[in-house]
């Protein structure tokens, strides 16, 4: 009996113990022995966004072809003398001499293309001391000299030159340039005995 009771003990034993199972080795994520420098990591972004430069351009500065050697660079209307009425237009890095128009009172200035000429001409709308009428003055760069292409004209504002355009190459005659201009007239039937006219002219382009 004793005997039997040792032989059920050593058999119950056995069969709960068993043989230890080997642990499995991981096969869904990374190994566990491996370290995190050997994980590679994600580079470090820097911001992408794009960073905004100012314009250095000054207020009022408009840039052209005015060497014809499509190196651009910039006019303004720099200062205005009311005193002795002259208008001061400087350039990009003060690489040419001040412009000085007399008879005007500050304006904008802007580069205009005409067929014929191999660069940019520099166009100055000016104010008067007549505020009734923009006077246009027409500049183009020869020789690191600012020289007029045709003498300066004068539009009153009732013909409202912004709608027109008031300096344009001659198509009957490439050499000579057609611009407005307005002019004075008798009128008896007018409330003020005189109105404006609105006139087209013909003038030949300088030559140099």
């Amino acid at each position: 009996m004793f005997r039997y009771l040792i032989f059920l003990s050593v058999t119950f034993l056995f069969l709960t113990c068993g043989t230890p199972t080997k642990k499995t080795k991981n096969i869904i994520g990374p190994n566990p022995k491996e370290t995190n420098n050997s994980i590679p990591k994600p580079p470090i972004s820097e911001n992408t966004t794009p960073k905004v430069i100012a314009s250095t351009l000054p207020n009022g500065a408009v840039i052209g072809n005015y060497n014809g050697d499509l190196k651009p660079f910039y006019a303004k209307v720099d200062r205005v003398d009311i005193k002795n009425e002259i208008t001061y237009i400087s350039f990009e890095d003060n690489r040419f001499p001040q412009l000085l128009i007399p008879k005007t009172y500050g304006g904008t200035v802007s580069p205009l293309i005409l067929d014929g000429f191999d660069r940019d001409l520099l166009l100055l709308t000016a104010k008067l001391k007549d505020e009734n009428f923009n006077k246009y003055f027409l500049y183009v760069l020869r020789e690191n000299q600012w020289k007029p292409v045709i003498n300066g004209f004068a539009i009153h504002k009732s013909h409202k030159p912004e709608d027109l355009q008031v300096i344009r190459v001659n198509p009957e005659n490439p050499n000579e340039l057609l611009r407005y201009y307005s002019v004075f007239d008798i009128d008896k039937n007018s409330e003020t005995g005189y109105k404006w006219l609105l006139l087209e002219e013909s003038v030949p382009k300088r030559a140099w």
